[in-house]
């Protein structure tokens, strides 16, 4: 068995804003920078690797990353490992884009959700559907 190691920014172990499970993401997420095809890894190895149980607290964490500006990522298509980048420049560009793909799967998730309730409400009888044509 061959033993590697991580050099670590003594910065990124005193940083107070983010807490363990961040700091071992962004180590892990640093292992692959030099990779050839980019750095392309996807949720279920991060969690699987950090222990993390939950896709959403996995999101929470990567996006204070993000926020502290220490990496940022792009899902280029569904089910498909994430693509992450170190670049300043990239990062604002992939932050500007996920901003606005949050946006419209939020309104659609909002839009499905009121359309459900309101089908719900009508089987129920508490709503009573209005046919314009008689009167």
């Amino acid at each position: 068995m061959s033993w590697t190691f991580e050099k670590v920014d003594i910065e990124l172990l005193d940083n107070f804003n983010l807490n363990s499970h961040e700091k071992l993401l962004f180590i892990l997420i640093c292992r692959f920078k030099n990779c050839k095809t980019g750095v392309n890894v996807s949720n279920k190895y991060l969690m699987r690797r950090t222990g993390i149980k939950s896709e959403a607290t996995l999101r929470k964490y990567l996006d204070n990353l993000t926020l502290f500006g220490l990496v940022a990522r792009h899902q280029p298509k569904r089910n498909k490992a994430n693509n992450y980048t170190f670049d300043r420049n990239k990062m604002q560009e992939i932050i500007r884009m996920n901003n606005g793909k949050r946006q419209r799967i939020s309104k659609s998730i909002k839009q499905k959700i009121h359309s459900k309730k309101l089908s719900q409400e009508i089987n129920n009888g508490k709503v009573v559907t209005i046919n314009p044509k008689v009167r």
